[in-house]
């Protein structure tokens, strides 16, 4: 299960590859929508917001670089990428990486 912000540009843009890559391998719950709670998941309603959830089939959660590693890991296209960012220097800047990344995120335009 990936959690996604619907109402971002760029996180929709990206869950659109996944979806076309595999389109029956996840389920997508859209955080914008005005009937999602947090709290219903286990989680932070400012932590979701913050970082890309995904809730595993064993229910594990993984949060940030992990959840992407995990998402790529499932969908045969994108296995490389999975084993690329498990090396201990990618990871490390992928971290730095996606952390600038949900700084700026708020600043871009929404979709809706």
């Amino acid at each position: 299960m990936i959690f996604v912000d619907g109402n971002c540009v760029v996180c929709s843009w990206e869950i659109s590859h996944y979806k076309r890559a595999a389109p029956h391998l996840f389920e997508l719950v859209d955080i914008s929508d005005t009937n999602f709670d947090a709290n219903r998941y286990g989680f932070s309603p400012d932590a979701v917001n913050v970082d890309m959830h995904v809730l595993t089939q064993t229910g594990e959660l993984k949060v940030g670089v992990d959840a992407f590693a995990h998402i790529w890991s499932r969908i045969p296209q994108l296995k490389y990428a999975d084993r690329l960012i498990r090396l201990p220097v990618l990871y490390q800047a992928a971290k730095v990486s996606y952390r600038l990344f949900t700084i700026l995120r708020p600043l871009l335009p929404k979709k809706k």
